[in-house]
């Protein structure tokens, strides 16, 4: 596993990779709307990618293609909020319309198909009392701080598996799978909270520096929750991909782009 420490190393590292060694592939869905034969959603894609990343050094890297660091902080703000659970579309997309607008659905009730706040608060029980899911989690962590439970899923939660009603692409699915955290020892011999990322899917220069700012910014909120340093983000990626509208990024040196 790749271990970085500077979120330019970071982006420049992969986008190279991805340029160099992604495979080609054609798929027919991009979240709730259909590409087939659509020459610009052409894919370059790499599975199964891991890497560690130890701090958020040069953070403004991460925004290198999408210039949305200001949505990432309001987005973050929403996700951790139980009061915006059923305030669904929100209001943190719009800054960033041009992208999150295309995916709104309903006629006069414009919404998305899901928020990554509706996921994170969802109701559950722990030791008998009723609170968000993220609630119950840090509480988990003080309770037992060896616990390997304290998983937050965003995939496939519900009554039943409703995620996976939408394979053919009717709906948005998410592309984040889960965040599992873990109270460890570091190399110095300090407790450290680290989060384990784990995504099915991930678009290289829309929204992967993005994703990787928010669980960043997750693990330091619980971290402060729970009165533990922040650790690490071992981050594992399923497809990690660029289109060919994007291919030009890749091409480009990051450090004109920042």
């Amino acid at each position: 596993m790749r271990i970085y420490s500077d979120c330019r190393d970071l982006m420049s590292e992969m986008g190279r990779e991805l340029n160099s060694y992604g495979q080609i592939v054609k798929p027919k869905t991009y979240q709730n709307q259909k590409i087939e034969g659509m020459d610009d959603f052409i894919t370059k894609e790499i599975i199964c990618q891991q890497y560690c990343l130890t701090s958020l050094k040069n953070v403004d890297y991460l925004f290198v293609y999408t210039k949305a660091k200001e949505w990432a902080d309001d987005e973050f703000l929403e996700r951790i909020d139980p009061d915006e659970t059923y305030n669904n579309p929100g209001e943190a997309w719009k800054l960033r319309k041009d992208m999150w607008e295309q995916f709104l659905v309903g006629t006069n009730d414009r919404h998305f198909d899901y928020t990554y706040c509706e996921r994170i608060n969802q109701p559950v029980l722990y030791k008998g009392t009723r609170m968000t899911k993220l609630e119950a989690i840090i509480k988990l962590l003080k309770d037992d701080p060896d616990t390997r439970k304290a998983v937050l899923s965003i995939y496939g939660i519900g009554p039943h598996d409703m995620d996976s009603d939408y394979y053919a692409g009717e709906h948005r699915i998410p592309c984040s799978m889960y965040y599992d955290f873990l109270i460890r020892w570091n190399a110095r011999g300090e407790k450290q909270l680290n989060i384990m990322y784990h995504q099915r899917s991930s678009d290289f220069c829309m929204h992967f520096g993005d994703d990787v700012y928010l669980a960043w910014r997750l693990m330091e909120y619980i971290a402060r929750e729970i009165n533990i340093k922040p650790g690490y983000l071992y981050h594992t990626i399923d497809s990690l991909h660029a289109y060919k509208k994007d291919w030009g990024y890749l091409n480009s040196n990051i450090d004109d782009l920042v």
